[in-house]
């Protein structure tokens, strides 16, 4: 059962730090994607960010282990 990460008196859920951790990983593998012109391949950009920031945030919700 997942459980708050407390914080001085402050409870943060854990799906927040997961979100959080997605948004950064996803921003960075965008940015290479950019600089390396991956966009210019794919057909709806918008829908394989989405999916990345899917993906990432599955990744990183199994890897923490007291989510």
């Amino acid at each position: 059962m997942p459980h708050e990460i407390t914080i001085g008196e402050i409870y943060i859920p854990p799906f927040l730090l997961v979100i959080s951790l997605s948004y950064i990983a996803t921003h960075f593998v965008t940015a290479m994607f950019a600089k390396f012109n991956v966009y210019k391949h794919l057909a709806y950009p918008a829908i394989a960010d989405i999916s990345l920031f899917i993906l990432m945030s599955l990744i990183i919700g199994l890897l923490i282990p007291f989510v």
